[in-house]
């Protein structure tokens, strides 16, 4: 496809490995796969291809929202908008995230690619969702059906109770698949892992992260590699004050359609501006005690606004004290490492998927560049932010 095949030359480029970015680079993209990137002195553009000049940009390559719901169709161009090439949904109905995967990797609909972690809860009057394991055999079948339907993941959920939990965990393993989710209440944080959880959802710990207690939890999770996605701007949104305006935090709330804002203004809590950055704050200090760890950190946003949480969730990670480079490494390698995909996706390599995203100033100088998207390219194919946030709905 000839609309998939291009060079991007003269931009500063970071290929998400870790290693320096390269200067004056070239990335040669051929049917929707990198085909080299590098120096323009190394690289050799072929005979006839368009060549995009992108001097003076700069190129990473395409975001992750690692703990998404993509809950409205029209979410998917705003994900696209902020550079987010790739979105694990981490619960939903069964019909329409299989619908909306799919139809996204057949090029029928245009969204970033889907991954799908499939929710389980356990029984009585507080389950959430229809899917429902109360015995061990309940639980494996549910991953097989999970398994049948192409998800990537099991989610658990907090009232799944141990015994339940260890059989969904080895059979997702059996069958090649990870278990991401939160910490069922019936077994804690240290038990939840000892059981078989790969990830896990939100920031369940808490307190100085100093504490002998504490510190013993971090160094466990550090040992097993178990992935951590904080999704810091769902928490920053929801223990907001009422007199703090949503756009001081986060100024894609300006551009949200008015029912999207509508809802996320119906947020109130009983607290002060000075609580609530304080417990920010605190939930930045536990993140940075778990990568400095050597815990692996991702960036999600659960049910805050679609795509420009994404960018949000990086800057606080940057707040946190994480380097733009590291903050970005968690939108980018990071996640493909984690989902097992880091030999096709996650960074500018030869042979990887062209998911890219190239931006008008220099994200490693001011992590808020990271919003000044000039193209998002999705498996090879160019796009412009602007019409794309219209397509969803944005101003």
């Amino acid at each position: 496809m000839a609309e998939r095949s291009f060079a991007l030359a003269g931009a500063r480029l970071i290929d998400g490995t870790g290693r320096p970015p390269i200067e004056d680079a070239v990335i040669v993209i051929n049917d929707g796969r990198i085909a080299a990137a590098g120096a323009r002195n190394a690289v050799n553009i072929p005979r006839g291809m368009r060549v995009l000049d992108v001097a003076g940009a700069t190129v990473a390559p395409g975001l992750w929202d690692m703990h998404a719901h993509a809950a409205n169709i029209e979410w998917l161009p705003a994900y696209l908008a902020a550079g987010v090439t790739t979105v694990r949904d981490m619960g939903g109905e069964q019909p329409y995230l299989v619908a909306l995967r799919d139809a996204v990797a057949s090029g029928t609909a245009l969204g970033p690619r889907v991954l799908l972690a499939g929710l389980v809860d356990g029984g009585g009057p507080g389950g959430f969702g229809n899917v429902i394991a109360e015995t061990p055999d309940q639980g494996r079948a549910i991953v097989e059906r999970y398994k049948k339907a192409g998800f990537d993941q099991m989610k658990l959920y907090s009232l799944l109770q141990p015994e339940v939990v260890t059989a969904i965990t080895s059979r997702a393993h059996e069958l090649g698949m990870t278990v991401t989710g939160h910490v069922p209440t019936a077994l804690g944080l240290a038990n939840a892992v000892d059981a078989g959880m790969d990830h896990v959802a939100h920031l369940p710990i808490n307190g100085n992260p100093q504490s002998p207690q504490t510190r013993a939890i971090i160094e466990l999770l550090a040992k097993r590699k178990i992935v951590i996605d904080p999704t810091l701007p769902w928490n920053e949104l929801l223990g907001h004050a009422p007199d703090t305006p949503l756009e001081s935090f986060e100024p894609g709330f300006a551009h949200a359609p008015a029912a999207l804002l509508a809802n996320y203004r119906s947020v109130k809590n009983d607290t002060d501006a000075a609580a609530a950055q304080r417990r920010v704050r605190d939930s930045q200090a536990m993140v940075k005690a778990l990568f400095d760890a050597g815990v692996p950190i991702v960036a999600g946003t659960d049910g805050a606004l679609p795509g420009y949480s994404l960018l949000r969730s990086i800057e606080m990670f940057v707040e946190a004290g994480m380097t733009p480079m590291q903050a970005i490494e968690s939108a980018t390698r990071v996640p493909a490492e984690s989902m097992g995909l880091a030999k096709h996706t996650g960074t500018i390599e030869t042979g990887k998927r062209a998911d890219l995203i190239v931006l008008n100033a220099d994200p490693l100088a001011a992590i808020s560049n990271i919003r000044k998207l000039r193209w998002v390219i999705a498996n090879g194919r160019i796009m412009e932010p602007g019409k794309l946030w219209a397509a969803a709905g944005f101003k």
